[in-house]
């Protein structure tokens, strides 16, 4: 079992003079997959797997840290030690059920993070918001948006219908039980068929994104309240801005 603490062996450029980004993935397989498309030689990207929901995944990388001498104790509390190289991110869910009285762990996770120095790229409802806003604008002020379930059907929907698939989404979409929840969060298919059909869109949907910003900022309102948002982009941005990759 790896401990939380340690990087991942396979990269070996922490060390370097690159600019680096240490990402806590709530899930296995959906994000680091994704955010992995836009590594390049001039960044140093490591993702820490599973990290889990909210106080779950900011708890994983305020250990993390601690062991990596990253904190120091400012003013009597915890704080990222500044070093202009580096960025931690947090990438976490909403995943939010009726009345599972998760509303203040999800904004108060946020907020801990925040007084931490840790970055934020989380999303209310869940991450395959960002990935349908590649396909399509999505309407804040319809309360349909403010579950997952609307963003898997869509995606299902979405997949089901684009022209000339690949060889993997044509065999994906021939089963009759075919649906995105089940078929395209394996590692297989999330590389091979999503994160090759949306990199090319990842301009839309940085500017659906910042629309639902917006949408949310006025008037501002607890970040629990915020749905449907996403602040993936913001992570997505900060890769583009310094690895340079071509999109």
């Amino acid at each position: 079992m790896i401990e939380p603490w340690n990087i991942k062996e396979d990269d070996a450029r922490l060390a370097d003079s690159l600019p680096t980004f240490i990402i806590f993935c709530e899930d296995k397989v959906s994000e680091p997959e994704y955010f992995d498309s836009f590594d390049t030689d001039l960044i140093s990207v490591s993702f820490i797997r599973n990290c889990g929901q909210h106080h779950k995944n900011v708890d994983f990388a305020t250990e993390y840290c601690r062991k990596n001498d990253l904190l120091e104790i400012i003013d009597g509390k915890e704080k990222l030690k500044i070093d202009d190289g580096a960025q931690v991110w947090c990438v976490f869910d909403r995943d939010k059920e009726p009345d599972d009285g998760k509303d203040s762990s999800f904004s108060n996770s946020i907020d801990i993070a925040i007084l931490k120095g840790f970055k934020l790229a989380w999303s209310n409802d869940s991450f395959e918001l960002w990935i349908l806003l590649h396909f399509e604008d999505v309407d804040a002020s319809n309360v349909i948006n403010n579950h997952r379930k609307t963003y898997y059907d869509r995606l299902t929907e979405i997949f089901k219908t684009i022209q000339n698939p690949n060889e993997d989404l044509g065999t994906a979409i021939r089963n009759p039980y075919f649906n995105y929840k089940d078929h395209f969060k394996n590692l297989n298919n999330f590389r091979n068929i999503v994160r090759s059909e949306i990199i090319e869109k990842t301009k839309d949907a940085i500017k659906r994104a910042k629309t639902l910003e917006e949408y949310h900022s006025i008037p501002n309102k607890p970040n629990h309240e915020k749905s449907p948002c996403t602040m993936v982009h913001h992570l997505v941005e900060e890769l583009l801005r310094l690895g340079g990759k071509e999109i």
